[in-house]
């Protein structure tokens, strides 16, 4: 299910699993121009750690994201989510869903504005093809689309000449290209697949905080004004079980910014608070459900559920504007 993303969801519950994910670094390095580029004769790792990698066709339900750090390592996660292929045990979707990390390597300089470079290795932290119900979601762990087919990537900095890439690959980057002519962004291609990859500036992590927390308050209190004027139980459960994902995804990526970004003996102090949250939260809504035999039991725990994430995204938010380094 191929649809257009904007900008990059991490659609996953939180869970006391998910706290030991592998996180990467920080950097806050920026791009040389092209004619800087020219001027060193060189482009390095440290320059692409200063942008996040972005695989998606602009706005929808999936994408691939990553960024590259200053010796080559890179982390990120894919997903591609479809909340209408329900079953038994899964009433809130199926996701398709990676947690991925590895290495480029060997960094060579092809042109003025272009460069190549190697995927030495990629690994998942779920076994690719396996599949897992997590709180009423059916997880398939799939490989990263878009770093598949080849081990082979170019990087074409600002200023290529848009008729050097092929129409294929400018389809996927062109959403964020701001010139008809050139790039105005370093992109990743993948020749093998005719893939574009495009990328955005970092922000610091107090500012990503700031901007995660904002896009799903919005989303939430937009989900609850469709709650309030739906005329089904179906229709109520469905935006209740969304405004959970929304505040459980908002919570995890919050999660990994504090524990990319905030001193250790802070993270550690805030993991064991984050573990018995977790704790209270399922047995809040495992109790309701126990109490509530009804067609609605799922929505109230759906609710409980939302409240409590979307309290606790802005504890995880104002840790990481007071603490992160």
């Amino acid at each position: 299910m191929k649809k257009k993303l904007l900008f990059p969801l991490f659609l996953f519950t939180f869970s006391a699993a998910a706290l030991t994910a592998t996180a990467a670094e920080t950097p806050a390095t920026e791009m040389e121009s092209s004619s800087e580029a020219s001027e060193t004769d060189t482009l390095t790792f440290e320059d692409l750690s200063g942008y996040t990698f972005e695989f998606s066709s602009g706005a929808g339900a999936w994408s691939t994201y990553f960024t590259i750090e200053k010796d080559g390592s890179f982390a990120g996660n894919y997903h591609d989510s479809d909340m209408g292929s329900t079953g038994d045990g899964y009433d809130h979707g199926t996701l398709y869903y990676s947690e991925f990390s590895g290495h480029f390597t060997d960094l060579t300089k092809v042109d003025d504005t272009t460069y190549e470079m190697t995927l030495s290795d990629i690994a998942y932290q779920n076994t690719v093809g396996e599949t897992e119900i997590i709180d009423s979601i059916k997880y398939v762990y799939s490989e990263a689309y878009g770093l598949t087919g080849t081990d082979t990537f170019k990087i074409c900095l600002p200023g290529t000449p848009v008729s050097a890439l092929s129409a294929e690959v400018y389809s996927w980057v062109s959403i964020a290209n701001d010139n008809d002519t050139e790039l105005t962004l370093p992109i990743i291609v993948n020749e093998a697949e005719e893939l574009g990859i495009y990328s955005y500036k970092r922000s610091t992590p107090s500012e990503e905080a700031r901007s995660l927390y904002d896009d799903c308050k919005t989303a939430y209190d937009d989900l609850n004004t469709k709650l309030t004027a739906a005329s089904t139980q179906q229709e109520m459960n469905t935006c209740a079980g969304e405004m959970y994902t929304t505040t459980d995804t908002c919570l995890n990526q919050l999660w990994q910014l504090l524990k990319d970004n905030v001193p250790e003996d802070k993270y550690q102090e805030i993991l064991k608070e984050q573990l018995q949250w977790i704790n209270e939260k399922e047995a809040a809504a495992d109790k309701i459900r126990q109490e509530n035999d009804g067609s609605s039991s799922e929505m109230q725990a759906s609710l409980d559920l939302s409240a409590r994430t979307l309290a606790r995204c802005e504890d995880l938010l104002t840790y990481i504007q007071t603490t992160a380094e």
